[in-house]
């Protein structure tokens, strides 16, 4: 059943004052508000015809109404103005990035303060990861006798160290040759084409490219679990966080990396943003939040995700532009450091970090 554009108007104006104030809304304090030209009966019955089609719901008898699930996607989809940010507010945020240390972790960390400053809600981030990562760079540095330290940049600009023990010694002039012949070699290739190199490779040359897929293995678990989250003690101000339990189930989320295993199969780079509501989350401890959510880009195969994650009364429109402009931002950011970065620059990172 299509809503008539009255049924609408009284589910944009429940939603938007629900959102405003967080408590239940009746026809009084709709018509005290809104231009809506009709009685309070009026109001009252349509209110009554969207409890019934399941936009909005009466939490306690003598209440007024509060938006369903179905009702705030509804608006969402439908009713919402778009908000933009201010040319003064983006150019504030740019200039946050500007004076942060040149590096990805520092953006990623205040791109999650910002978002949850300028929301009220849990700002989140995760790390730019490929679907399957990629040696850019790798050195082997002689620590003593058979000792030697493994140092790999990624695809995604990921830097591991590993120690390695050869079976017998081997000097840095033989690890360095060994460097300077693998690196062009596998350079751009992925965990499994790295092992399929080392099946029929000689003794050492095999130790090591097992070692540098096993590294790879490493960062791709790592960067499953990876998230930087911020604004846990503005959203639990909130009184949808009144109840202790509420509170838990989102700390327990956040902390057991549960939230991650929702939102990174939403991971696909040319993804607007979107509104994840309740159910939509696929998940029963996530049923009383909502999430905005967006990809950046950070080369070809790499992408990140951010976002806001709240209460389902959020104020959308504001969350919305504010998740999409720092997609910009850091995608932009990003672009820079990946499009300038080449493979022999980061070996020349990897040795200024060893000296």
């Amino acid at each position: 059943m299509e809503l008539t554009e009255r049924q609408q108007s009284i589910l944009k104006y429940v939603v938007e004052e629900y959102i405003r104030t967080g408590r239940a809304v009746g026809s009084k304090a709709l018509l005290e508000r809104f231009p809506l030209g009709v009685s309070s009966a009026t109001v009252r019955n349509e209110m009554g015809v969207l409890e019934t089609l399941d936009y909005l719901q009466q939490p306690h008898t003598s209440a007024g109404r509060v938006p369903t699930e179905r009702g705030l996607r509804y608006y969402v989809e439908h009713l919402m103005q778009a908000v933009e940010l201010s040319p003064a507010e983006q150019i504030m945020i740019s200039h946050q990035f500007r004076q942060v240390e040149q590096q990805v972790a520092s953006w990623l960390k205040l791109a999650a303060a910002v978002l949850a400053n300028a929301s009220g809600n849990v700002g989140l981030v995760t790390p730019p990861r490929s679907r399957v990562e990629r040696l850019r760079h790798f050195e082997l540095i002689n620590l003593r006798g058979r000792l030697a330290l493994l140092v790999l940049v990624t695809q995604s600009s990921a830097i591991h160290q590993s120690l390695l023990e050869f079976s017998e010694p081997v000097d840095q002039t033989t690890l360095s040759a060994l460097s300077q012949r693998l690196n062009p070699e596998i350079r751009w290739l992925d965990r499994e084409q790295i092992e399929r190199k080392a099946r029929g490779a000689s003794p050492l040359v095999a130790s090591v490219l097992r070692w540098i897929a096993e590294a790879l293995h490493y960062i791709e678990r790592q960067q499953r679990s990876e998230l930087y989250a911020e604004g846990l003690d503005q959203v639990i101000r909130q009184p949808e966080f009144a109840r202790g339990d509420m509170a838990r189930a989102l700390l327990e989320l956040l902390r057991g990396g549960m939230i991650l295993s929702v939102l990174l199969p939403q991971l696909e780079p040319s993804d607007d943003v979107r509104v994840l509501i309740g159910s939509d989350l696929h998940l029963r401890e996530l049923r009383p939040f909502s999430v905005v959510v967006s990809a950046y880009r950070a080369g070809d195969e790499i992408s990140g995700l951010l976002g806001v994650l709240g209460p389902q009364r959020m104020a959308y429109a504001r969350s919305i532009s504010m998740v999409r402009y720092l997609a910009h931002v850091i995608s932009h950011l990003m672009q820079e450091l990946y499009g300038e970065t080449e493979a022999t620059e980061s070996g020349d990172a990897v040795k200024e970090m060893l000296n």
